[in-house]
């Protein structure tokens, strides 16, 4: 893109040059053709100049005309030349606006946005997982292969919080425009496990230092991904088989974890969020048991555990034990439901999720 830019950049100083070069030489022409009449008004090169320039501007001023047979030749040249120059800038000013909006709309322009959420693969499972995300108050862009999922990407979800990038999987030089390296995550999402594999590892490589997530159609395929640098990998078939066998024996469990697995927006809705603790939190330096008994109290919300990075790795600590001391830079896993949720944000200071 950079190169595309200085090249534009390039070709328009050198077609300047020579054009000015042109009208310079026309201009002199036009003098010399001048001068040798006493009835003429152009009385030097200067003159000449201001002459071509009013009448290439189409303003006419009419303060200096041609009366030679030669100059007015000259003039009607100038005057006809005025006419196609203006519709030429027009018409580049119009395909110009055209191709800005054109790579506007096909993520060439980049975005700016951070702490959002990458997806690389576009489908109903994707669709439906930028839904979700959408709903927590993230941000999300998206790359796609197929221009015609660009409207319907905008349509369904507007472009304040999503960002869409017509691109080939295999480019992943453009995936700056992304601002990938500012993303709190990037779902890699192909039908393809081989396919997702391919496309981990050649991201992973020219961004490694990323939080990778990727859905899997084989469940045995985990501890391969795992070992490919996943952060975390989840089987789609995995899930709905627990689910459908929950609803055979337990019900109650299964519509409990279907429905906390959507997201919170009044107080009839559940969900599971984690907020960070930061230097100024009141929940710093005390016992997790205290924590949860006036989370509860003040909130209505449940404590379920906390995440902690340990040796360069979170990890989740579910149900621990009551004595635990709630540490700087925990995550807690908090139950609860559409209106807890806003005033948590506001005792964190902070919305739900990785920070």
């Amino acid at each position: 893109m950079k190169n595309l830019k200085r090249n534009l950049f390039k070709n328009w100083l050198i077609w300047g040059a020579i054009i000015s070069c042109c009208f310079f030489v026309f201009q002199l022409f036009l003098f010399i053709a001048e001068k040798q009449n006493p009835e003429t008004n152009i009385n030097s090169f200067a003159d000449s100049l201001w002459y071509g320039i009013v009448t290439l501007a189409s303003v006419g001023y009419g303060d200096m005309v041609p009366v030679t047979v030669a100059g007015k030749l000259l003039g009607s040249v100038l005057v006809l030349s005025s006419i196609a120059i203006m519709g030429a800038l027009i018409s580049q000013f119009t395909n110009k606006i055209r191709q800005v909006m054109d790579n506007k709309k096909l993520g060439y322009m980049g975005t700016k946005f951070k702490n959002h959420c990458v997806i690389i693969g576009w489908d109903n499972f994707a669709m439906n997982v930028t839904k979700w995300i959408l709903d927590s108050s993230k941000k999300v862009a998206i790359v796609t292969d197929n221009k015609n999922d660009i409207d319907l990407i905008y349509n369904k979800f507007g472009d304040k919080n999503v960002f869409v990038l017509f691109s080939a999987y295999s480019n992943t030089e453009s995936y700056e425009l992304l601002n990938i390296e500012q993303s709190s995550s990037v779902f890699i999402n192909f039908n393809d496990d081989s396919e997702t594999l391919v496309r981990l590892l050649n991201t992973k490589q020219m961004y490694p230092n990323l939080n990778y997530i990727v859905s899997l159609n084989n469940a045995e395929l985990k501890d391969t991904f795992q070992a490919a640098g996943v952060t975390f990998s989840i089987s789609n078939h995995e899930v709905a088989s627990k689910l459908v066998a929950s609803y055979n024996f337990e019900p109650d469990v299964a519509y409990f974890t279907e429905n906390i697995m959507s997201s919170a927006k009044n107080e009839n809705d559940h969900d599971l969020v984690e907020f960070k603790v930061n230097q100024t939190n009141k929940y710093l330096n005390q016992k997790y048991i205290n924590t949860f008994i006036s989370l509860k109290k003040d909130y209505n919300v449940v404590l379920m555990g906390l995440s902690r990075k340990e040796d360069g790795q979170y990890n989740l600590f579910k149900n621990p034990k009551a004595d635990i001391i709630i540490e700087e830079n925990d995550y807690l896993i908090i139950l609860v439901d559409g209106n807890s949720k806003i005033q948590l944000e506001k005792e964190f200071g902070q919305k739900e999720g990785r920070v």
